[in-house]
């Protein structure tokens, strides 16, 4: 059993030293600004599967209305409050559902993710958000609607095994 408690995580940034292997690092940068109303993430590194991009995680972000510049190797993020937002990814992506439904939950209003992931990892995700307290509507389909909150509090959960680091 690994018990993990975010109540002491002050830090806006995520430095290259520590993401620099792992391109999931991005899924703090949602998470980071919704608590924190900005954030400074390294520009995630490759994975098994290669490199792959995050503009989708960005451009969900932006219509949310952050401010997002990239320099230096850096994403840095900001928004005084994230406000709920139609979003319509170009594609899909896990992570990038990940990331806008964790930021959405501390969104002013309600966000609707139009062609979300349905990876059981998104869906686990999910039912861990709601057990926080998060409003989430649609879980395991590729429309996502998220009531935000204005916090989340802790809860117990089982996290299912990850499927591609055990194809890989």
């Amino acid at each position: 059993v690994t018990v993990l408690n975010g109540a002491q995580i002050d830090k806006l940034e995520a430095p290259y030293d520590l993401v620099k292997t792992m391109r999931a690092s991005i899924l703090v940068l949602g998470p980071l600004l919704a608590r924190f109303g900005e954030a400074k993430v390294s520009l995630p590194g490759g994975c098994a599967i290669g490199s792959r991009p995050v503009d989708q995680h960005i451009k969900g972000l932006q219509a949310m209305g952050a401010e997002i510049t990239i320099e230096a190797g850096y994403i840095h993020a900001k928004a005084k409050r994230l406000k709920g937002a139609r979003i319509v990814t170009d594609m899909i992506t896990v992570t990038g559902t990940e990331n806008l439904l964790m930021a959405a939950t501390l969104a002013e209003g309600e966000t609707v993710l139009e062609n979300a992931a349905r990876e059981p990892e998104v869906t686990d995700l999910a039912h861990l958000l709601v057990a926080m307290g998060a409003k989430i509507e649609g879980i395991g389909t590729d429309r996502l609607v998220i009531q935000g909150v204005t916090a989340l509090h802790g809860a117990s959960h089982a996290v299912i095994a990850d499927r591609i680091e055990t194809a890989t």
